[in-house]
């Protein structure tokens, strides 16, 4: 049995742009909404997560621009964490614990109650600039199979609250390395599908977003987000304040088909109910920095000129999907 707790000695680094007030023994656990990703991240508690240290992340939150700020997740510095395991009930000696250090974000499904989670993956490119020969020659051939290396969009994972079940429907990233165009369509009008509707509210502030960190990316030279993800994240409780579904869920298709079948189903069909809602919850952030390139070469680094073009491209074709799934909709209303 493990047990991750933080030691008496731990605290934040000294360029950690905000203090965190970490007890001295915290449990650590699994983060359940981590949808995609090789890392696992833990849940410190309601507000924060940890996730393991890499310094070429580290490095990107110690000096992320000002204008991206907001589109990334907030980080609160580091800390060591000491695991401590146990035999029968009695715990090992501290001495021979090995301490892993860990960044922290903070939790960006902490208030939601039924978060539905979408990870992306964008780019063309997948590999950092210092990758090995084997690593790059593997990624380009992924890139290459796959969605990312037309569109620079793959599905990475996803989990979706469904309305008729009651339970968290989950896909991963091997099912976004078999899509193809039309199916990476399905896949996200499936996502965006609660108690049989098709969440258009939440698409409409998808799409605002999307512009602004478009923006933000032109703005910014010399960077390269290889291997980054865009987080989406909504509400998906049902009967919540402001969301009320029709009463009728027999034909709750969307939420009661699995992907297979929806292979290949181009267009909205007869479950699509209207949905009555203010203003929903929507989150959407780029995650993932381990293979960043920054402006600041490190020794024996290229310098990248102009903005991404990959992630610029991965998002103007989501937009374009994500319009053509608002307006098949309305033309079926």
């Amino acid at each position: 049995m493990f047990k991750r707790m933080i030691t008496t000695s731990d605290c934040l680094s000294p360029e950690s742009t905000k203090s965190l007030q970490i007890g001295k023994k915290v449990s650590l656990s699994p983060l359940k909404a981590q949808v995609g990703g090789h890392v696992y991240m833990k849940l410190l508690n309601d507000n924060h997560v940890c996730k393991p240290l890499n310094d070429r992340e580290v490095k990107f939150y110690q000096n992320t621009p000002k204008n991206l700020l907001q589109h990334v997740p907030k980080f609160l510095g580091t800390v060591q964490i000491q695991q401590q395991q146990q035999h029968n009930g009695e715990s090992s000696s501290r001495d021979s614990v090995p301490v892993t250090e860990y960044m922290v974000l903070e939790n960006l499904t902490k208030s939601y109650n039924k978060p539905c989670v979408l990870d992306l993956k964008m780019g063309t490119r997948m590999y950092g600039d210092f990758a090995s020969e084997a690593k790059r020659k593997s990624q380009k051939k992924k890139s290459k199979k796959t969605t990312s290396g037309k569109l620079g969009i793959r599905f990475c994972g996803s989990q979706r609250f469904s309305y008729t079940h009651g339970n968290f429907e989950t896909l991963d990233k091997y099912v976004g390395r078999d899509a193809d165009e039309s199916e990476l369509k399905a896949l996200l009008r499936k996502f965006f599908t609660c108690g049989g509707a098709l969440r258009t509210d939440v698409l409409d502030d998808v799409l605002e977003d999307i512009p602004e960190i478009r923006q933000t990316l032109l703005d910014l030279h010399q960077y390269r987000f290889y291997s980054s993800s865009l987080l989406i994240i909504y509400e998906g409780k049902p009967c919540s304040e402001g969301i009320r579904f029709e009463e009728d869920k027999a034909d709750n298709s969307m939420d009661c088909e699995q992907f297979d079948v929806a292979r290949g189903s181009g267009e909205a069909g007869s479950g699509y109910k209207k949905l009555k809602q203010e203003r929903p919850k929507v989150t959407v952030k780029i995650i993932d920095f381990a293979n960043v390139s920054l402006p600041e070469s490190e020794e024996g680094g290229p310098s990248h000129e102009g903005p991404d073009a990959g992630f610029i491209m991965g998002l103007d074709n989501l937009n374009t999907i994500l319009q053509t799934l608002v307006e098949e909709q309305h033309f079926y209303l």
